[in-house]
């Protein structure tokens, strides 16, 4: 990724889009500098290394950046001497984690086979370029996919510390807080045998829905430990009053991105009415042709991620589920006007159940060969295309 990212620097003209790079920062480092930068240090990534270099500043933009990675990069930039080496180097150790991470949950749920290729698959899915990069995919995969191991292993108080640290990092990382609920009240968890028998389902006659969704385990005092889940927002949302004296300006600087809520999935709806002008405007010529399948791409993908927390639903715990249908939802309810699925692509590399689903789903060793080439040429073009200052995700 390094290399294509590197590559298409030097072999393709940069995008008008280079106007982004605040205060010249990439071309700070020369030509050598700026080349092997490029897989890592743009868009988003100017604002985490002001934040790193200087705090909160602009209260119209920059508390829509959540704090921890910016934190965690200032507190290593003091022993690499650069932000931007400590942001790489951070990325980069969090994926690695995250990884592992991933292999070892998906082999408790489906099996070792299945954990290695969702190993591959996410390394290869074509945003994975935001993982080595200044941005805060990595850390938040990480802590979220900690926080879901420790508590799958019965241990609630990292499951809680490791969520709170999470909330800090993203502003979906309080949705882990339900899905956490629901792994300690119907498990499976490995850290004592349930208090009541597993539910048969479909309920049958004569037996009513509430003995149906029983929990199996009764709460007890480690329950506790999963409200440390959303105290990462508090915090952070009490220093904005204290900084800016706004509570609300992290949600308030979504203004600046031009994103607000319109419904439930709207982002869907809105986006398949792109995907369809878009597809007739290269039929009839009147629309360019790169941007055009871009938004049809991003369609695509869009309900290739419903269907696979679909099968979420119907083939990984419940836990799994409810994270992956909060998370899609919150990325699916807030478009951008001019693209309405507009980064949704970067989020979706982050929601774990459905690289898990995907991989148990891609047993036969032909349709998932084939399906990690299709994903590795998609990260060959985004990592291109990401180098060159054009918007991708």
């Amino acid at each position: 990724m390094w290399a294509v990212g590197v590559g298409a620097y030097l072999a393709f003209p940069l995008s008008a889009d280079e106007r982004f790079d605040h205060g010249a920062l990439t071309r700070s480092f020369g030509d050598v500098g700026n080349a092997l930068l490029a897989p890592a240090l743009r868009w988003d990534s100017n604002w985490y290394v002001d934040l790193a270099s200087h705090g909160y500043r602009h209260e119209a933009v920059e508390p829509a950046f959540f704090p921890l990675y910016p934190l965690l990069m200032r507190g290593v930039g003091e022993l690499t001497t650069s932000v931007v080496a400590a942001g790489i180097l951070i990325s980069l150790a969090a994926f690695l984690v995250s990884l592992v991470l991933l292999g070892r949950l998906t082999e408790l749920e489906l099996g070792a086979d299945a954990g290695r290729r969702a190993i591959v698959l996410l390394a290869f899915f074509p945003t994975a370029m935001f993982f080595s990069a200044v941005y805060t995919e990595a850390l938040f995969l990480a802590l979220e996919l900690g926080a879901f191991y420790a508590a799958r292993r019965g241990r609630w108080g990292w499951a809680g510390v490791l969520g709170a640290l999470g909330s800090a990092t993203r502003n979906t990382g309080a949705l882990l807080m339900p899905a956490l609920l629901v792994l300690y009240l119907y498990g499976p968890r490995a850290d004592r045998e349930p208090d009541m028998p597993a539910a048969r389902t479909p309920p049958t006659p004569g037996r009513p829905w509430r003995a149906a969704i029983r929990p199996r385990y009764r709460l007890r005092a480690d329950a506790l430990w999963i409200a440390l889940v959303p105290l990462g927002l508090v915090a952070y949302l009490a220093y904005m009053e204290a900084h800016f004296g706004d509570w609300l300006a992290p949600l308030e600087a979504q203004e600046h991105f031009r994103r607000s809520f319109e419904g439930p999935l709207s982002a869907l709806w809105l986006g398949a009415e792109k995907a369809w002008e878009s597809a007739t405007g290269i039929v009839s010529g009147d629309r360019p042709f790169g941007p055009s399948v871009r938004k049809i791409a991003q369609f695509a993908l869009a309900c290739a991620a419903v269907a696979a927390a679909v099968g979420v639903t119907r083939r990984l715990p419940a836990a799994y589920a409810v994270l992956a249908w909060s998370s899609l939802v919150g990325i699916l309810s807030f478009p951008y006007p001019p693209g309405p699925l507009a980064s949704s692509a970067r989020y979706f590399v982050a929601l774990f159940p459905l690289f898990m689903w995907l991989a148990w789903r891609l047993h036969d060793r032909r349709l998932y060969h084939a399906t990690v080439a299709v994903l590795a040429l998609g990260l060959v073009y985004s990592s291109g295309m990401f180098a060159t200052w054009h918007f991708v995700a």
